[in-house]
Parts: structure tokens; C-alpha cells; sequence
């Protein structure tokens, strides 16, 4: 677990915080020649993102740990696997599930990391508790699939009402 986060930190950073090569002009500098100290402090305060997926129960053990690493910058709450692997599939409202995303809430807040939540959709007062309880600041409100699928649900119950 701490060592997939430096990994990650790794490939997504430049040095010193990670071994990420550096590339010609970038878009976030509008393509123009920038001054490599520049690229390097600037893409790596705010022009990257390392995001690390909470899903496990291990990962719930070693929190404090993983928040810690320097670069990472969003724990994202991968609340489906993470209830499966707690033994309470789907039950957000579960004390155990619960406990383990305050546990990585509290985490987020020690080390200056931001709380993210996914998997949660439709569901306005767990997102709500998140949001407004926990600190959630990246919430992944919705899928893709979900959209499309919700799409093609009213597209289709729109031709039933003609035939």
C-alpha cells in the first residue's frame, strides 16, 4: 500500500518529489516555452493531480501512512469495493463502513489531503454527510454508464408511450 502511493507520487511528479520526465512545451503553460524550474514548481504544486483509491481494508489500516506520503494529493473513496471488502456490500449508512471513511477523513484533515468520495449515487444524505460532515471537496456524483443508462431508460419509456 505505501509503496504503490510513492509509485504513484513517482510517475505523476518531478523531482524531488517524483522521477516523472520532463516533456516539451505543455498545454497547462499555453505551449509556450517555459523555464524548466518553473515546470517543475508549478506542475507540481498545482499542474498534477495524484489521486489513490481507498478500497480495502488494508488501505483503511495503513491510512495515516498512505496520507502521509508527500505529493499525494486526493484519497478517493472507492465506496463500493471498500463496503465489499468490509463485509457490508452497499450499506453506507453501515457503522463499519462509516468508521473506516472517518478514519480516512481524519487522515485527509491531519496531513493536508483532500477527502474524495465515489460510488455513491443518488443518495443525498450520505453524499450530504460526506460533503458536510467529512470534508468531501471531489465527489463523483454520478457515472458515465449510469447517465447513458438513465437516458436510454427515458428514451425508451418515451417510444412506449407512442406505440
Amino acid at each position: 500500500m505505501l509503496e504503490d502511493a510513492k509509485a504513484a507520487v513517482s510517475i505523476s511528479k518531478y523531482p524531488p518529489l517524483g522521477k516523472r520526465s520532463m516533456t516539451g512545451q505543455l498545454p497547462v503553460f499555453s505551449l509556450r516555452p517555459t523555464p524548466v524550474d518553473t515546470i517543475v514548481s508549478e506542475s507540481n504544486s498545482s499542474g498534477s493531480v495524484v489521486v489513490l483509491m481507498i478500497e480495502t481494508k488494508e488501505s483503511i489500516e495503513k491510512i495515516d501512512e498512505i496520507a502521509a506520503v508527500e505529493g499525494v494529493d486526493i484519497l478517493l473513496i472507492g465506496s463500493n469495493d471498500l463496503s465489499i471488502e468490509l463485509g457490508v456490500p452497499g450499506q453506507f449508512k453501515n457503522d463499519q463502513f462509516r468508521n473506516a471513511v472517518e478514519a480516512v477523513s481524519a487522515a485527509c484533515r491531519k496531513h493536508g489531503k483532500c477527502l474524495g468520495m465515489a460510488g455513491i449515487y443518488e443518495n443525498p444524505e450520505v453524499q450530504g454527510w460526506a460533503i458536510n460532515t467529512l470534508e468531501a471537496r471531489f465527489v463523483l456524483a454520478q457515472q458515465d454508464s449510469g447517465l447513458i443508462a438513465r437516458a436510454a431508460k427515458e428514451c425508451a419509456v418515451a417510444l412506449d408511450s407512442i406505440i
